[in-house]
């Protein structure tokens, strides 16, 4: 950070001066302020004006050099009078920067004080799975002292945490215990590609054309090719001014990507790829660089469901100067991708070795790029609001996807907590509107950047520390961790509230009385902000409509197998909720073969795999249209289906609309937390009586963060 170490200090203590001196970059983010250059001993440090009496500031001096002797027997103590010790900075960066004691503490005193203080947390992680995301989870995990297994557990036991870098598909045989938590959805990786995530934003967009706005007009190819035709046809008629984006589905870190403006121009019209409207007027500094930001969410659990977004995020900047692609500079990606993969590689590139270098380099801090927006008049508290409401409604979009997985997976066993962090890819259009373009499911976790040999000769590649990388991600893992181990509060309210009886019962200044680890925590914000249910649910509690949907979808779906409909489960769902006269067998394996090429693109395919959920969703669409043609708009019809639907099933002993709980823990006539519960406990194929279920209604309880329900729901058969 263009700092020194000296050991020119009093008392042979560590300091640390800056070479560059104090430069103010944002106000709360990135000001990097260090003690004075000259400390005085601790013996001539001015006595207080106001203290009056002689005795009193005696036996203060005289406390003080006890304490002091003290100190020196046992050197594990940390000053705690010293008000050179503590380190003068208000910002985020500072305090986040964890990778070094405290000033004026040694590395062991620190490290061992720190244990002793989570001494009373046994939590163990196991590691052996993590592979690039290893380095920072050890390094978070050893901070907070939970204990690592980095090559799993010799004698078996399970762990508290597992870290894995990818979803692995043998998930449920390495996590074995209930209370376990592992930091993956099973599925996810499917989910969060290109296709599927078209697929399920597009599916609320049907319903909530209002509320998604922020994604991009997409078209799957090959399904979508006649549709893509049409609609570039009308912009222009081809005449240069509308481009697209086109990005394959399985692509990642920019490979594959190119841009069009004409469907002739598609490089293979028949391979499985996605294409988007390219935005081409991005909000642009004054270096006339586009870039984007990465915001990282975290999934805390899906029973209860509860999103936190992580307060500091990764601005990447392109390396070449912009400008609206033409026929002569759409190949220059360096120009039109963000991507940081494929921008390190420029020459241009512009890497950030102190937090005041990042100001101008390729990868800023979020804060740092929101406050030089700031100087050019955006709103960004109405900007960041409008990304967190963003991230809320596409993981709410991917839910019933994620739910069904989930109940997969762990059909034959109770599920663990999973957990997941989730990097979320938003640009800003010039004129203020955030616009969601990807979502990755696992967005690395490294904190090093990697140099070229060509860059300063070397035979292999270099890997030297990324200063933005480490401010990032090293509080967003070891938030996580506290999270999910529901250590947040105590990590964090505790330490706040020390500071604050040691500065109302000392004469002294706060800062006089708090030891170094203590002042610098009760300084500290908690890298992650709950933004679901608590923060924003009010504005988004009715796009959970889909999870009746879902519950519907599971009684026709034997999720041991499978979690896909088959053609017999669609016309089973007609015949049990009295819509055969709407539609009859030969009508629905037209319309399901018509949906199966809409989702995958391919005609031959047979429908032995059957229909998953979104295919599910366009029947519904379809029944709903026909069953209720006069209702205004497609969500109404679909909401008077649903209703028609639970009443239709209850002769089954079904309750579709019990699915989700709302748990309100309030003191009479307050608002208080909500909790929604989204799952139903496993479906057990067999049918229970009306009595039977009445009574484990009435017993069950929520069961805190788990992932599974106590809510036991029968599973409709051709025979019931």
């Amino acid at each position: 950070m263009g700092c020194e170490i000296s050991k020119d200090s009093p008392e042979g203590k560590w300091i640390e001066k800056d070479k560059s001196g104090p430069t103010k970059v944002h106000p709360v983010d990135i000001q990097t302020t260090l003690r004075p250059k000259t400390t005085p001993d601790l013996p001539d440090l001015p006595k207080s004006e106001t203290k009056q009496e002689v005795g009193k500031e005696e036996k203060e001096k005289e406390a003080k050099e006890t304490k002091k002797e003290k100190e020196t027997k046992d050197d594990s103590k940390i000053p705690e009078h010293n008000p050179y010790n503590r380190i003068r900075s208000g910002s985020v960066a500072t305090i986040i920067m964890e990778n070094r004691p405290p000033s004026g503490v040694s590395h062991t005193s620190f490290t061992r004080v720190y244990k002793q203080r989570l001494s009373s947390r046994p939590f163990t992680i196991d590691t052996s799975r993590a592979k690039s995301n290893q380095p920072v989870v050890s390094q978070c995990a050893q901070k907070i002292g939970i204990t690592e297994y980095p090559e799993g557990r010799d004698d078996k036991k399970p762990c508290d945490v597992y870290w894995h870098n990818v979803v692995y598909p043998d998930m449920c045989r390495v996590v074995t215990h209930a209370s376990a938590r592992v930091n993956k959805f099973p599925g996810m990786t499917e989910l969060a590609k290109k296709i599927s995530l078209t697929h399920s934003i597009s599916s609320m967009q049907k319903l909530f054309p209002d509320e998604y706005g922020f994604y991009p007009k997409s078209w799957f190819l090959p399904a979508h090719l006649r549709e893509f035709e049409e609609f570039s046809g009308r912009q222009g008629k081809n005449d240069g001014t509308h481009w697209f984006i086109v990005k394959p589905d399985d692509g990642a870190q920019g490979t594959g990507i190119y841009l069009i403006n004409s469907p002739s121009q598609l490089k293979d019209p028949l391979q499985k790829q996605l294409v988007q409207e390219y935005v081409a007027d991005p909000l642009l500094m004054g270096d006339q660089l586009k870039f984007d930001f990465r915001v990282y969410g975290v999934i805390r659990s899906i029973n209860p469901l509860s999103i936190y977004v992580a307060r500091e995020g990764m601005a990447r900047f392109c390396t070449e100067r912009y400008s609206k692609p033409t026929t002569s500079n759409f190949e220059n990606l360096f120009s039109h991708l963000t991507n940081y993969s494929l921008n390190k590689s420029n020459d241009s590139y512009i890497h950030s070795n102190t937090l005041h270098d990042q100001i101008k380099g390729s990868k800023r801090l979020l804060s740092t790029v929101f406050h030089q927006l700031e100087s050019r008049n955006l709103k960004t508290k109405k900007l960041w609001h409008e990304i967190k409401m963003i991230l809320v409604k596409t993981v709410l979009a991917m839910l019933p996807e994620i739910m069904l997985h989930y109940e997969h997976h762990f059909i034959d066993k109770p599920g663990p907590q999973c957990f997941q962090i989730i990097g979320f890819d938003v640009m800003i259009r010039a004129n203020g509107d955030p616009v969601l373009l990807e979502v990755n499911a696992a967005p690395s976790l490294t904190i090093d950047h990697q140099i070229s040999p060509d860059e300063l000769l070397y035979e292999e590649p270099q890997k030297v520390r990324s200063i933005v990388d480490e401010v990032i991600k090293v509080p967003l893992v070891r938030d996580t961790l506290l999270l999910v181990l529901n250590l947040m509060d105590q990590e964090y309210s505790s330490a706040r509230s020390l500071g604050s009886t040691q500065s109302t019962t000392s004469s002294n200044p706060p800062e006089h009385t708090a030891d170094d680890l203590d002042t610098l925590k009760s300084k500290r914000k908690p890298h992650l902000a709950e933004i679901f249910p608590n923060r924003y649910g009010a504005h988004s509690f009715h796009l959970l409509f889909l999870d009746r949907a879902v519950y519907l979808f599971m009684q026709f779906v034997n999720l041991r197998t499978t979690i896909n409909i088959s053609v017999s489960g669609l016309k089973l769902f007609i015949k049990k909720c009295n819509l055969h006269m709407l539609i009859n067998s030969r009508e629905i394996d037209l319309k399901a073969a018509e949906i199966n090429f809409y989702l995958t693109g391919d005609h031959s395919r047979l429908l032995g795999n059957g229909l998953p959920f979104h295919g599910f969703l366009q029947f519904v669409f379809y029944v709903a249209e026909r069953k209720f043609p006069k209702e205004g708009s497609l969500l109404e019809k679909v909401q008077r289906l649903m209703h028609f639907c639970d009443q239709s099933l209850r002769h089954y002993g079904v309750r579709s609309a019990r699915l989700r709980r709302t748990e309100v823990a309030t003191a009479e006539g307050e608002d208080g937390p909500v909790e929604i519960y989204m799952l139903p406990l496993r479906m057990r194929g067999k049918r229970r009586s009306r009595s039977s279920m009445s009574t484990n209604r009435s017993k069950s309880q929520p069961r805190g963060d788990r992932n599974n329900n106590a809510l036991s729901l029968p599973r409709i058969t051709a025979n019931s």
